[in-house]
């Protein structure tokens, strides 16, 4: 019910603070970040089938309009919403790396109250994290290509699933390319945007939306071209326009 000054407060007492509210408010707070992150995940998952059903449709066809990405969300995005709730769990499946070292320290609540202070367990806890961070980058990695399966075949989340993971294991080097460069970029564009001050309006605005306007879309038609190219689909090639009626 008071007025605090942040400025007044070390870290300490900040983290103390935030972590009280937390628990006083559990149901609250799990309820809101809940339901703004499956909210966020159905908005995803609505623009990214859009983005690949116009990809799509520009490779095959060499035309795509606005309304080819409304059709294609509305058509896949519950089913693509799935998908990305299913590989969420497998991420949070991953938990289990971190719980021995949880169990470890113990109470929390003194590491919450005192970050400074030395906890039993730390080091286990630290390698639980990079087994888990390694455990993410191999699902990210495998099953890259499974919302552009079930778009593309127009599957349903456990035959995309099963897509992405046979797509990858018959075409592991250029899929790891392709994972690699679509990461490097974004990581340019965040360095980028480190380097020329993240505190500057402007800068801040373009980084937000660059990867959202250019490398999105970008990654979104190389994605698709390689999962379109991996199944022997037949392209769009404009050199078609300039051949006769013999094919000359």
């Amino acid at each position: 019910m008071n007025v605090v000054d942040p400025a007044v407060l070390t870290n300490e007492e900040i983290y103390s603070m935030i972590w009280d509210g937390f628990k006083n408010n559990i149901p609250v707070s799990v309820a809101l970040v809940l339901a703004f992150f499956l909210l966020s995940m159905i908005l995803q998952a609505f623009f990214t089938a859009g983005a690949i059903g116009m990809a799509k449709k520009a490779s095959e066809t060499g035309d795509t309009v606005f309304s080819d990405m409304f059709r294609s969300g509305w058509k896949n995005s519950f089913r693509l919403f799935l998908t990305s709730l299913l590989l969420a769990l497998m991420v949070l499946a991953g938990i289990v790396f971190i719980v021995p070292g949880a169990l470890t320290i113990g109470d929390l609540n003194s590491l919450v109250h005192n970050p400074g202070l030395p906890v039993k367990g730390m080091g286990v806890l630290g390698a639980g994290v990079m087994l888990w961070t390694v455990y993410l980058l191999v699902i990210s990695i495998l099953f890259s290509l499974a919302p552009y399966a079930l778009v593309i075949d127009e599957l349903d989340p456990l035959d995309a699933l099963k897509a992405g993971y046979g797509f990858f294991m018959s075409n592991k080097l250029d899929v790891f390319f392709l994972w690699t460069f679509s990461v490097g970029l974004a990581f340019v564009n965040g360095f980028i945007g480190e380097l020329l001050g993240s505190e500057i309006l402007l800068v801040s605005i373009i980084t937000y939306f660059v990867p959202m306007i250019i490398l999105q879309p970008f990654t979104a038609v190389l994605w698709t071209r390689l999962y379109l190219l991996g199944e022997e689909r037949k392209l769009y090639n404009p050199d078609d326009l300039l051949s006769g009626p013999d094919g000359l």
